[in-house]
């Protein structure tokens, strides 16, 4: 018996990279799942994969940032499976630009979906979570990038900083009626958002000699503290951030003037 079976969890960001890998992580503890993406034909190709390999899924194309789709999202979800126990917020965006060349609307847009899809998503599924009487789970994905300063990235650290303060109210609010919220800060994960910086031999050995571990984090990494955050497991675990990075945040030294960082 897997550790998620009898579960359902919506997953947002699950076309490709740390979604995908926490949508596989999830099927192969026998949950069942609503992926969830922009992207629609790579979000219908991963679910086509697990979906080959047993899994229960579905997928339904939503913009986290438009409540409309949200809400289709959870009916879909409903729909299907019945009440939903998980909330994956992974969907997100990220961007190098410099501070003093960021515009309103760069600095709107990375707000608005990190943080304020992170705020919709949550606040649709508590919402049906207490007019069912259902005690749901939170995962949201925070970053290093919240709690260590990185130069060309104002806007993507604030938004990740906003999701851990929001994970933490979210767990006091919500906590006393069995309510779980709790947030995953990667560091340079290698994914697809990160394939640019990492492709660069110079910078990919300058900064694996940052990381204690002394290698990028994958996908899976982050998927299998997914699945803990998701479980029983972790049931007296609430209202916490918790990083996964080799050890680097807690060694890193300030970066260098314009420094170019990958992130999660």
């Amino acid at each position: 018996m897997g550790r998620l079976a009898g579960r359902t969890a919506v997953i947002t960001g699950a076309a490709r990279g740390i979604g995908a890998a926490i949508a596989a992580r999830f099927a192969a503890e026998e949950c069942s799942l609503v992926l969830s993406d922009i992207d629609e034909p790579t979000l219908a190709g991963t679910g086509a994969r697990l979906a080959a390999d047993g899994a229960q899924v579905v997928e339904v194309r939503s913009d986290v940032t438009d409540r409309a789709d949200v809400e289709a999202l959870f009916a879909a979800a409903e729909s299907r499976f019945g009440a939903v126990d998980i909330v994956v917020n992974n969907a997100g965006v990220f961007a190098n630009v410099r501070f003093e060349e960021m515009t309103d609307d760069q600095w709107d847009t990375m707000l608005r979906v990190n943080a304020g899809g992170v705020f919709a998503v949550s606040q649709t599924a508590i919402r049906r979570w207490l007019a069912q009487g259902w005690p749901g789970v939170l995962v949201n994905m925070a970053s290093v990038s919240a709690r260590v300063a990185f130069t060309d990235s104002a806007h993507y650290s604030a938004s990740k900083a906003a999701v851990g303060a929001l994970t933490r109210c979210i767990a006091a609010e919500f906590g006393p009626l069995g309510i779980r919220a709790n947030a995953i800060a990667p560091g340079i994960i290698e994914t697809e958002m990160t394939a640019g910086g990492l492709t660069d031999e110079v910078l990919s050995a300058a900064w694996t000699l940052r990381v204690p571990s002394r290698r990028f984090g994958t996908a899976e990494d982050v998927a299998r503290l997914a699945v803990f955050l998701a479980s029983p497991e972790s049931d007296y675990i609430n209202g916490e951030v918790i990083t996964i990075d080799g050890g680097a945040a807690s060694s890193w030294p300030k970066p260098s003037d314009r420094d170019r960082s990958p992130r999660a």
